[in-house]
């Protein structure tokens, strides 16, 4: 006899709105919960048909256009996300939400002083915004401004230490600063959360790289091949080539190790 799938969270939100909505077709806030229920299992269009007609039924629900924007944000579709963060700042100019959600969008539209406004403005209005933190970080990050990036990844990880992208960024801001012990401690942190996060293990390889500890290094970069991470693209980002890097940072590369980062 086959086994029944276990519920998640989502399913049993989807299941008890769904029952409430069949009760109650006019109940806004239980759209709108499905809603996002259904964006966590990433079912991005029935979500949206939910913020729809949550909206429908309540027509200055803010947090139902804040939601959608973050949809539309998800589905690439930027300039409805932004006019419905607009709208939601519009009816609920107090709500946190809307603000770092266009933050996100700005940010993803290279307009990143804009994208800091509101993400001061989300932590003005909620100081225990993890994500508002994290998200401010990577402004502060693009702009190499890695000490202020730290800060806010610091306390993104204080009010939520269960997030693993803090870690993984927060490491990358201490590589940028030569910082590599301080790194690999959050990217073991970050590994420890989300064991096939690919990504960290290319840059805790690479942390070790740059403290000469070739096994270690070896082994970080050949989990991140394995797990399907394009570690030369990654590496390519940064530097031309090898001797490009060996020249910047005065080292000499193992045969191996210099063959994983060079394109074939």
């Amino acid at each position: 006899m086959q086994r029944q799938a276990e519920q998640t969270p989502d399913d049993i939100t989807i299941e008890r709105f769904s029952k409430a909505i069949d009760r109650r077709p006019t109940f806004a806030q239980g759209y709108n919960y499905r809603g996002i229920a259904y964006c966590n299992k990433g079912e991005i269009d029935r979500a949206i048909e939910d913020f729809n007609t949550a909206i429908r039924f309540k027509e200055n629900y803010a947090e139902a256009y804040s939601n959608r924007g973050s949809v539309y944000r998800m589905k690439g579709d930027y300039d409805r996300a932004i006019e419905d963060c607009n709208i939601a700042i519009r009816l609920d100019p107090d709500l946190p939400a809307a603000y770092n959600i266009r933050g996100i969008v700005l940010k993803l539209k290279g307009e990143i002083d804009r994208a800091m406004q509101d993400y001061n403005t989300a932590i003005k209005l909620d100081s225990s915004f993890a994500y508002a933190y994290y998200n401010r970080g990577l402004v502060f990050y693009e702009k190499k401004e890695f000490d202020f990036a730290i800060k806010d990844y610091s306390k993104a990880i204080e009010l939520r230490p269960d997030l693993y992208r803090p870690y993984n960024n927060r490491g990358n801001a201490f590589s940028e600063k030569g910082e590599y012990e301080l790194a690999i401690k959050d990217y073991d942190e970050a590994i420890k959360r989300k064991p096939e996060l690919t990504e960290t293990y290319y840059n805790r390889g690479m942390a070790f790289v740059h403290l000469q500890n070739w096994e270690k290094a070896k082994i970080d970069l050949t989990n991140a091949i394995e797990l399907q991470e394009n570690i030369i693209d990654n590496f390519g980002k940064d530097y031309e080539n090898v001797e490009v890097f060996e020249q910047k940072h005065n080292v000499k590369l193992p045969k191996d190790i210099a063959a994983m980062l060079t394109p074939p």
